[in-house]
């Protein structure tokens, strides 16, 4: 007897340890996004193949039970996403493993107990499909809330009740938010050669405010930005028998001092290489120094600056720019020498900036109307800006404004008097997961200067039907000549398709002059379709761009928010 049930266990683990090569998914599979498409149902699994350029790695191998395993993580995740009624089932044949899904009907949200106060947070309506992901962010959209309005001692109840017979899901909250708290004492413990006032400047909150989660998160983003801490930990202690809760600061010091290279393309200054050393507390108190290269197929550009975000009284911040650039454009080329001094402060919402600018160029112009030389260019500028987008690196809704004037006069050892301005406006605003985005600029010089400081439109930040710098007339040899006004023109239709990836259409249009305030001339059209891969250093485009007068398309590719 022993022997039989010997033999049959062998057998049996024979079987299971039996190899398989190939693992396929048929049925309900979508095709290349979404919930069920192949390389979700591998994660599920936990199948993962190397990548194409490591050739040398095998591809994995399976057994029967780890085909067993990924059947029974199949049906749990059709469950997770509301398919409760789904068939999931597994086939193997010689080496290959078949597994066959049968999504049948999505269970429903039949009702949902709510207080009218949550009702519009928690994302979720009746006959909406349910899905344990949506149900579980409803819970923490809900405890947002109450953090955010003085409740971080409130107690939250949710359960979603599955009636497999009927078919549907029945949801209730029930919350209890107990007292309202309020800020206690703020400690901070910190061991950078940075003064407590400074850091105290960062804290959005004090002693005796409403107690509310966003400004925790807010003051993190402070401490965060200085870019010199490794460690920071805001402690809320909440288990007090009162309604105050005492916070607590610790900030251990990093590495402040880096050196970095990096590498990048785009079609607009093609292959690029940068390196860069930076000092984020260059002699305590978070003052910045920064020194490093560009280097990209035109020409190189060598930058240092010095900025202190705390200079002689509070909100005052000094940055001193110095850089050296030889560079061929497409128009001319351009030995320069510039400093930029400037003072910046926020008030009344705005971001201020008036300062300083010194430009020493030499020029060897390919146009002919233009004279190549030497010039000396002294200005005062001033810039204001509004920025009320909800992220700087994609932003989704809101707007930016900002106006510059640069006033280049003689008093200050200037060859030429000017006054140049730049206006700016940027609109976002998303429905669901269409963005919505405009942009326009109108650029305006009162008399003509030298080349390099006029207007230029076209690439993959401008009217993307053309080529950089390639909007407006070219001489004969494809040289542009720029414009003492501009307006330049984008919209653009982003549709978010699967998580990280989107697909984009554009129309842009830009006017180009080359006289002073006339806006009265021919509009370059040119519209496209892209697609948009979201990174956490803004979305990685790729455009074709379709002029509508002269045919043909140009292709764009960069990384960073065009709006």
């Amino acid at each position: 007897m022993f022997i039989k049930i010997l033999i049959l266990i062998i057998l049996s683990l024979s079987a299971f340890s039996k190899e398989i090569k190939d693992v396929d998914f048929t049925g309900d599979i979508d095709l290349v996004l979404g919930d069920f498409s192949k390389s979700n149902l591998e994660k599920v699994c936990n199948i993962s193949y190397p990548p194409i350029y490591k050739f040398w790695q095998k591809n994995p191998t399976f057994t029967q039970y780890d085909i067993l395993i990924c059947n029974e993580s199949l049906i749990e995740y059709a469950q997770s996403l509301g398919f409760y009624e789904a068939n999931i089932s597994y086939e193997i044949s010689e080496e290959k493993a078949t597994l066959s899904i049968q999504k049948n009907k999505q269970i429903k949200i039949s009702s949902i107990d709510i207080e009218d106060e949550y009702k519009n947070i928690i994302g979720l309506k009746i006959d909406d499909f349910f899905n344990a992901s949506d149900f579980t962010n409803s819970k923490k959209n809900i405890h947002k809330y109450l953090n955010e309005q003085g409740y971080p001692k409130a107690q939250l109840d949710a359960k979603a009740y599955v009636d497999i017979d009927e078919y549907k899901v029945d949801i209730v909250y029930k919350v209890e938010k107990n007292n309202l708290q309020y800020f206690g004492k703020v400690d901070i413990e910190n061991n950078a050669n940075v003064d407590t006032e400074f850091l105290q400047k960062e804290i959005e909150f004090k002693k005796g405010d409403k107690y509310n989660s966003t400004l925790i998160d807010k003051t993190y983003e402070n401490l965060y930005n200085f870019g010199i801490y490794k460690y920071i930990a805001i402690e809320q202690n909440i288990d007090t028998q009162d309604d105050i809760i005492p916070i607590n600061i610790k900030l251990i010091e990093g590495e402040y001092r880096e050196t970095t290279y990096g590498i990048g393309y785009d079609t607009d200054t093609k292959a690029r290489f940068k390196a860069q050393y930076k000092n984020d507390n260059f002699l305590g108190n978070l003052k910045k120094f920064t020194i490093g290269t560009k280097v990209n197929q035109d020409g190189f550009n060598i930058y240092n600056n010095l900025n202190n975000p705390y200079f002689l009284f509070d909100g005052l911040s000094l940055n001193n720019d110095i850089s050296y650039e030889d560079m061929d454009y497409k128009s001319y080329s351009q030995k320069k020498i510039e400093e930029k001094l400037s003072f910046s402060k926020d008030f009344f919402g705005l971001s201020h900036t008036v300062g300083f600018l010194a430009e020493h160029s030499t020029i060897e112009s390919n146009l002919k109307e233009y004279q190549s030389g030497s010039y000396l260019l002294n200005s005062l500028f001033y810039e204001v800006i509004l920025d009320r987008r909800d992220d700087i690196l994609n932003p989704k809704n809101g707007y930016y404004l900002s106006f510059y004037v640069e006033n280049g006069t003689k008093a200050l050892a200037s060859e030429i008097d000017y006054i140049k301005t730049l206006s700016e406006i940027r609109l976002i605003k998303s429905f669901d997961k269409l963005t919505t985005s405009m942009k326009t600029k109108v650029g305006t010089l009162d008399k003509d200067l030298p080349i390099f400081k006029h207007f230029f439109a076209g690439g993959d930040y401008s009217n993307r039907g053309y080529s950089y710098q390639k909007v407006g007339l070219l001489d004969p040899d494809d040289n542009p000549y720029g414009g003492l006004s501009m307006i330049d023109n984008s919209i653009e239709f982003e549709y978010n398709v699967y998580k990280d990836l989107g697909i984009a259409t554009f129309f842009d249009s830009t006017m180009l002059s080359l006289q002073s305030h006339n806006f009265n001339e021919k509009f370059y059209h040119s519209y496209g379709v892209g697609a948009r891969y979201y990174t956490p250093i803004g979305p990685l485009r790729v455009d074709f761009g379709f002029p509508l007068d002269d045919g043909g398309f140009v292709f764009h590719i960069g990384i960073g928010q065009v709006f």
